[in-house]
């Protein structure tokens, strides 16, 4: 493992992705998105994607120069065409476009199409509830890897959820996950350090259960997780996500850009019901309640937000370990485009 202080990695991060075209300005939110889920121990989501990015930019799959723009508009709503820019750039505009609705009219709910792969979906929820604003985001992945429950081979993407609510104090109630067993990131970013998986993460392309990180490459899939309660939100991404804002759904027989994101926010502002104030007081309140409530031996309750925090501290002080194999695949990329990537 490579230990690296997590502001070389933005300038690292930004130095690559202006000089494959992106203008300052996304490129440092972009690389944000990326760094901040290194920090908070979602490495699957992380500074990873520097070279696969990389390869979507080189190959036409991300355009540099898109602008996402808004194609259906009402009062307390919108629809988003994406226009295949950076996925990071188009939900900061689903995101900013949900929190400006909600705050003049209570509740929003934007959505997005033709959306590239915007990474850790908790960073949007995240930023929206830090605006005083509840957030909830529904996100299918178009790229079958994952089968229903019961289901043999691979039928839906991961399909991630995230809900985020402003409450007193640190660190923000949040909830952040994909609706598989694992995200996709996990595998391959235990496929970077050698390592195995668990086996109920996936099956094999006979079925079988299997610890091999790189079966998604060799006709295997993941499970939903939670048995059919998974499932049943799996399929509420997919519906919400994909269905109701026209992208590709796991089904399309398109299966081109590589990873595709259909998006929807859904916003509420607590002003339309107790109040911002005494929301964030109550909410808490019982967090604090919960969090102080009794454990198992050796355990610790904790609320969801809680883990990242912790993480996050720690590797802003010691730095973020990388595994030598995405290091070096990031070294060569910056070779390739002249970017200095020596550790300062």
């Amino acid at each position: 493992m490579v230990r690296v202080k997590a502001e070389r990695l933005r300038e690292i991060g930004e130095a690559i992705f202006t000089a494959l075209g992106l203008s300052e300005e996304a490129a440092s939110f972009l690389v944000d998105t990326l760094v901040e889920a290194s920090l908070t121990g979602h490495d699957s989501h992380g500074i990873q994607y520097y070279t696969r990015y990389a390869e979507r930019i080189r190959e036409g799959y991300i355009k540099v120069d898109a602008q996402p723009r808004v194609v259906k508009e009402t009062p307390t709503t919108a629809l988003v065409d994406g226009a295949w820019a950076p996925g990071q750039i188009t939900a900061r505009k689903v995101t900013r476009l949900a929190v400006e609705k909600a705050k003049q009219h209570m509740v929003s709910a934007v959505g997005a199409y033709n959306c590239n792969h915007i990474g850790r979906i908790g960073y949007y929820t995240q930023m929206a509830s830090s605006q005083g604003v509840i957030a909830e985001l529904f996100v299918n992945v178009g790229h079958p890897i994952v089968s229903a429950h019961n289901g043999f081979g691979p039928l839906f993407g991961t399909n991630p959820f995230s809900l985020s609510v402003p409450t007193e104090g640190e660190p923000p109630f949040l909830v952040d996950y994909a609706t598989s067993m694992v995200a996709a990131g996990k595998l391959s970013f235990a496929a970077s350090k050698g390592a195995r998986i668990p086996t109920h993460w996936a099956r094999d392309a006979e079925g079988h259960e299997t610890d091999d990180p790189e079966v998604l490459g060799k006709g295997g899939w993941l499970l939903p997780f939670g048995s059919y309660k998974g499932y049943g939100l799996q399929l509420c991404c997919e519906l919400l996500g994909a269905v109701l804002t026209g992208s590709r759904t796991g089904i399309d027989p398109r299966q081109e850009p590589p990873s595709s994101n259909g998006v929807l926010m859904v916003a509420l502002n607590p002003e339309a019901f107790v109040g911002l104030q005494p929301f964030k007081e109550a909410a808490g309140a019982l967090l604090d309640h919960v969090k102080s409530s009794p454990s198992l031996p050796g355990r610790e309750v904790l609320v969801p937000g809680m883990p990242e925090a912790r993480v996050k501290e720690e590797r802003l002080r010691q730095g973020v370990e990388v595994p030598e194999t995405t290091w070096r695949a990031i070294t060569e990329l910056c070779g390739e485009l002249g970017v200095d990537a020596t550790l300062k």
